[in-house]
């Protein structure tokens, strides 16, 4: 149980972490990886309940896109170009994943939903990218090389890259 605890205690500094590709384009206060792990794991649930229909799966994959940065409270975030001159072992996570009391199903579900979570994880940076590019327009230039998995996210992408961010503001 003492193990549980130092990971809540751990999985909550991702809220101290900023995500670091953002300062590149001279964002000041950046999303922290929390943030992005949040709607990560909203937008992989809707991809796996739209991909299978299967609400048990849609949970899981919400789960996995909970932690799928989780190892990014031990290494930080690192961003695409300091990936190419750091290497950071997988062994983080790894090791995290071993202190859950649900290990050996998680791992399974990652083996079986990855896909999803993956594909949520670009999809979270072309809807923060669009909401940044109103006053950073190089904030798009993040998601030109995205490439999706499933039919779902790729269609969700076209529609996000149409869409206008504010739409909330025809309630008002």
């Amino acid at each position: 149980m003492e193990k549980v605890v130092k990971l809540m205690f751990e999985f909550g500094t991702l809220k101290l972490i900023p995500r670091s590709g953002w300062f590149k384009i001279g964002i000041k206060n950046p999303e922290s990886v929390a943030e992005h792990s949040f709607r990560t794991a909203f937008i992989a649930s809707v991809i796996a309940y739209m991909e299978t229909k299967d609400f048990d799966k849609a949970c899981k994959a919400c789960l996995l896109g909970l932690i799928h940065d989780l190892n990014e409270s031990r290494t930080l975030d690192l961003h695409k170009l300091s990936r190419r001159y750091v290497r950071v072992e997988r062994d983080a996570f790894e090791d995290q994943i071993k202190l859950m009391p649900f290990a050996e199903e998680l791992k399974k579900a990652m083996n079986e939903l990855m896909d999803y979570v993956k594909d949520a994880d670009q999809l979270e940076l072309l809807l923060q990218a669009k909401e940044y590019s109103e006053s950073y327009p190089s904030a798009m230039l993040y998601t030109k090389n995205l490439k999706f998995k499933t039919e779902t996210a790729k269609k969700l992408a076209e529609i996000i890259r149409k869409s206008d961010w504010r739409w909330w503001l025809e309630l008002e």
